[in-house]
């Protein structure tokens, strides 16, 4: 397997979906300024796995299936600006830069969050209109970014205790970051109209990407002392021994897909990275 031919197509999805974002804010407002600062230098990742799993079952992505993408990063960015707020994560920077809310002021901080989820909402209402196959995708979207998924895992994050052990550890990341893997793989998987078998597949595979692309992200972290981090709990030896099992159960969920280079390429990629 190539691994330049993913890297490229991750880079050729970027600016695809970059196009649209040019396209979609342009109006001259701090809104419309403040939601594409909060979707600039990301990687993209989960707007990815959409258009590489349409790929995969479908063979081609339609003008559709990019808008549903740029959904999907609209609610990754949303998330994020969230997250940095005051109230919340209080993180000043994100992506090598301020923070939304420290460049805009917290108030705009707010609404521009507001207003990236409510615009993802209206692309998802728009696509299901002209083809029911979307309804079922953005209703599993948003079951899982709701209060039983990613919103809850934040909130088990910001109540958590001082002391806590792996079972809570890995829920939190079930939760905040494999629930939204989840989201998006699926949602590609419904779209393209395959098998309840391969639906629960592609679930358990973004369980375990989802878990290793956040114990990876604990092992590259050099200051974590208010954060949660697997390395509170075992050191980086044992933390990489768990990430090798995690990673052996991710491949093993898509053995059976065809053509699954692009899976098996993504668990090297995203819990072998070193930044």
């Amino acid at each position: 397997m190539n691994n330049d031919i993913y890297i490229n197509r991750l880079r050729e999805n970027r600016k695809l979906l970059n196009d649209y974002i040019d396209q979609y804010f342009q109006k001259e407002n701090i809104l419309d300024e403040s939601m594409k600062y909060a979707l600039a230098g990301g990687k993209m990742i989960r707007a990815s796995l959409y258009l590489e799993t349409r790929r995969i079952f479908s063979k081609d992505i339609t003008k559709e299936d990019i808008l549903y993408a740029l959904a999907i990063e609209m609610i990754q960015a949303y998330t994020l600006v969230h997250d940095d707020l005051p109230s919340m994560d209080n993180d000043d920077f994100r992506r090598g830069r301020e923070s939304v809310h420290r460049h805009f002021g917290e108030d705009i901080g707010i609404l521009a969050g507001d207003g990236l989820l409510n615009e993802a909402a209206r692309i998802l209402f728009k696509l299901a209109l002209k083809n029911p196959l979307y309804i079922k995708a953005s209703s599993y979207l948003f079951d899982k970014l709701g209060k039983d998924g990613v919103i809850y895992g934040q909130v088990l994050d910001l109540r958590r205790r001082d002391s806590y052990d792996l079972d809570f550890l890995l829920k939190v990341y079930d939760k905040k970051t494999a629930d939204f893997f989840k989201a998006a793989l699926v949602s590609g998987g419904l779209v393209s109209g395959i098998s309840e078998v391969k639906i629960k597949s592609l679930e358990k595979f973004a369980y375990y990407l989802g878990l290793g692309f956040q114990i990876q992200d604990d092992l590259l972290e050099e200051d974590y002392k208010d954060e949660i981090n697997i390395l509170r709990l075992m050191d980086k030896d044992e933390a990489r021994l768990l990430l090798d099992d995690i990673n052996k159960k991710c491949f093993n969920e898509i053995k059976g897909i065809e053509n699954n280079d692009f899976y098996i390429f993504l668990i090297q990629y995203l819990t072998k990275r070193k930044y």
